[in-house]
């Protein structure tokens, strides 16, 4: 779609269909100031989704999903406005036929996105509304730029090469490792930050003795962070059974703690108490043990 007249795909849904090795699949291209509004986007195969061409900074459209590729160059794509649960299974990246780079992703609306690959875009991620999730087993779903959170929950089971921080703009932005109720651990590479209003939602099963877990190098908890627990289960554990809710994988210990949970303080979920420990595991994690 080119920028005479503005057009805009409205709430139509676009469709880029995979071709046979060697062939090229359908290209969805959106031009100069054409307008995504919120289009349900699907590409597949070798099918892709080109927004290089289009003037800066970007362009918004209601979804994307399939397991095609998305091209950015140096654009800004927003995702969301639909307000519907999708999954990409495809490589988003920079280039594309307009060329450039430092392309970036921003997630809004009240949906679910999960990456389930490895990305290669590299001018971040922003979470402004609804769900971001993570579920690829090798490189960074989210490309190497830092991520924020301003509203809305990062979650999954994936990998995150970048920078995290959650940092609430208006209303709470949450950190919840997993992916809806089922635990899961999920995996940085880089440092995890929490700001004032930020949370960090971690589901337990005292049952099966498995917690929620996020692993990072290097981890700052601002004043008024705080730490949601929740006990899906009513097991009774016993003494001693250690949970590790953040896995610091840098030297130094974690800088701060959050506001309603105290370094040594106890906590009482169903009929376990836990003390909750800044300096656990191998001296620099946040652990729970059962008292």
């Amino acid at each position: 779609m080119n920028g005479s007249g503005s057009p805009t795909a409205a709430s139509s849904t676009l469709i880029a269909n995979g071709d046979l090795p060697g062939e090229a699949g359908g290209t969805i291209q959106f031009e100069d100031t054409s307008d995504g509004g919120t289009a349900r986007v699907e590409v597949f195969g070798n099918g892709n989704l080109d927004i290089s061409s289009h003037a800066a900074p970007g362009m918004s459209i209601g979804s994307i999903e399939g397991s095609g590729a998305v091209f950015l160059g140096a654009n800004k794509l927003t995702v969301g406005a639909n307000n519907l649960n999708t999954a990409l299974s495809g490589v988003i990246q920079d280039g594309g036929m307009g060329g450039g780079s430092f392309g970036s992703l921003t997630k809004t609306g009240k949906g679910k996105l999960t990456l389930s690959n490895a990305n290669t875009y590299t001018g971040g991620t922003t979470v402004i509304k609804g769900t971001l999730l993570v579920t690829n087993r090798r490189g960074s779903a989210t490309g190497t730029g830092t991520v924020r959170v301003n509203a809305g929950t990062l979650g999954g089971t994936g990998r995150i090469s970048g920078d995290v921080i959650i940092v609430p703009s208006l209303t709470v932005a949450t950190l919840a490792p997993g992916i809806g109720a089922r635990i899961g651990k999920l995996t940085l590479s880089a440092m995890l930050s929490f700001y004032p209003r930020a949370n960090y939602k971690v589901d337990l099963n005292s049952t099966s003795s498995t917690a929620d877990q996020v692993t990072a190098k290097g981890v700052l908890i601002l004043s008024n962070a705080t730490i949601t627990i929740d006990d899906q289960s009513n097991g009774t554990l016993p003494a001693g059974t250690v949970f590790t809710l953040i896995n610091n994988t840098a030297a130094p210990g974690i800088t701060g703690t959050f506001s309603n949970l105290a370094d040594g303080s106890t906590l009482v979920l169903g009929s376990n108490t836990y003390k909750a420990s800044y300096e656990g595991g191998d001296g620099n994690d946040l652990t729970l043990t059962v008292q």
